[in-house]
């Protein structure tokens, strides 16, 4: 199916919702809740967890749900819109807890989990039918990377827009307003991006594929369907190698990302307006990615990408904190840091975007893959399945990171001790680069290569046939 350049562009807004969520989820909220809020970290990393714990069972039936649904506005774009207002509102309250003297800890945690619940799961209304359009779209084992590079890509840049406007509202005077108005911009940003995807993509609905299934059976007929489905598609292995691959990165993507803003301020001594200046290096990264991983893709297969990248990454993140270790590294606080820790972070972040690019190419393989062993295109289904990997990041990854800091006894008011920081940057540096080691052994069994698929292509033409 060829995309109009309106369609591509709006369909590539769509990544904006879950961008700004995740780029406040994963870089910021920690920081909030533990700084200014002063909540106890291992009440904001118990509270992410319970709301991913949420989200295992919720996001499968989103995925399901919206492979069935029957409306004129398509089976994916009816939840998007659904879901667009309940977004703005449930992630605006995150940024306005009560401020209850009475059991302020406990009451704090609460609505940390309820708010974080909520937003999730809206979001995860817009996200997996939006991630599932993306699946519908594209044919070819190369149209496919491109596809996806143009979505992660739009994801990438977006959070980084997002940052690079909320970093001057931020501050750490435990001021509540500064901290509201992010609030505000996030939630605009997502209803807006939201809003222009839909109503730009609205001409593919007669286009995509319709459900293939039997939609006369009863409740309970359905119910048992919907068990047999996922049981069969998570008993595929090229999945499971997927999903468990994917969970592995987003763990240690989660820890990594979730201390990196405090290991920025407090190990190298940087303020959120020195921070700023990496928003350009991130910009540059993603600019990189999306020009190269298309054209790799073309060279080699998307496994061998995706190992190498893993590796470069555990290997270029590590990296400022050794170079610190053996007096390397400028003074913390200087320009010079900046532009030292610049250099990491531009060859982190290519890898880092490749691999995500190059992985989400592999979601249409693998459903392809499915497809021709049941005959059903299950795309909301496993979309939902990778959708929740993806939120690993913010719920088993920052947990871990809340932990961490729990164990270190981080102050939430006062400073801290130097040990206590340098301990920050061994979890934010050497911890994560063995916690890469992980998905690149699972990585390495994964078995879909291009001739694979193209094997797969070949026997789902023959079944159009028959």
């Amino acid at each position: 199916m060829k995309l109009t350049f309106i369609e591509k562009i709006s369909f590539g807004f769509g990544g904006g919702v879950n961008a700004v969520k995740t780029d406040f989820f994963v870089w910021y909220l920690g920081v909030y809740y533990l700084t200014i809020v002063g909540l106890n970290p291992l009440y904001t990393g118990t509270a992410l967890l319970i709301a991913l714990i949420f989200d295992a069972f919720s996001d499968p039936l989103i995925g399901a749900f919206s492979d069935r649904i029957k409306s004129k506005f398509g089976r994916r774009h009816s939840l998007m819109l659904l879901s667009l207002a309940p977004i703005t509102l449930s992630y605006y309250l995150l940024f306005i807890p009560p401020d209850l003297i009475l059991d302020h800890q406990f009451n704090t945690f609460l609505w940390l989990t309820i708010f974080s619940i909520l937003t999730r799961f809206f979001v995860s209304l817009f996200e997996i039918p939006h991630k599932a359009l993306a699946v519908e779209i594209p044919k070819s084992y190369e149209d496919k990377a491109s596809i996806m590079s143009l979505r992660e890509g739009f994801q990438s840049l977006i959070a980084l827009s997002h940052s690079f406007l909320i970093l001057p509202l931020i501050g750490f005077q435990n001021d509540m307003s500064d901290w509201s108005a992010v609030g505000q911009v996030g939630a605009a940003l997502m209803f807006a991006f939201g809003l222009i995807s839909i109503l730009g993509t609205l001409s593919l609905v007669p286009k995509l594929p319709k459900w293939e299934g039997n939609e006369n059976s009863v409740l309970k007929d359905k119910v048992s369907q919907l068990k047999g489905e996922f049981g069969y598609v998570l008993l595929n292995k090229p999945l499971r190698i997927f999903l468990l691959g994917s969970i592995s990165i987003q763990i240690a993507w989660g820890l990594a990302n979730s201390l990196t803003f405090l290991t920025q301020t407090q190990f190298w001594d940087l303020t959120p307006l020195q921070i700023r200046n990496f928003v350009a290096i991130y910009f540059l990264t993603a600019a990189f990615s999306w020009f190269l991983t298309p054209k790799l893709v073309k060279s080699f297969d998307k496994k061998r990408l995706v190992i190498v990248c893993l590796l470069l990454i555990g290997v270029f993140h590590s990296a400022p904190y050794a170079l610190y270790k053996i007096g390397l590294a400028p003074a913390a606080g200087s320009n010079e840091i900046i532009q030292f820790l610049s250099i990491f972070l531009f060859l982190t972040g290519i890898f880092s975007i490749m691999s995500l690019m190059v992985r989400e190419s592999m979601i249409p393989d693998v459903v392809d893959e499915i497809h021709a062993s049941t005959g059903l295109r299950q795309d909301g289904t496993i979309s939902a399945l990778t959708s929740f990997c993806a939120k690993c990041m913010t719920g088993f990854g920052q947990f871990f990171s809340m932990l961490i800091l729990w164990i270190i006894g981080y102050p939430s008011e006062g400073s801290a001790t130097l040990m206590q920081r340098e301990y920050l940057a061994i979890a934010h540096g050497p911890l994560v680069f063995l916690m890469f080691v992980i998905p690149i052994i699972l990585f390495m069994q994964y078995p879909i290569s291009r001739s694979k698929h193209r094997q797969i292509i070949g026997k789902l033409n023959q079944q159009k046939k028959l």
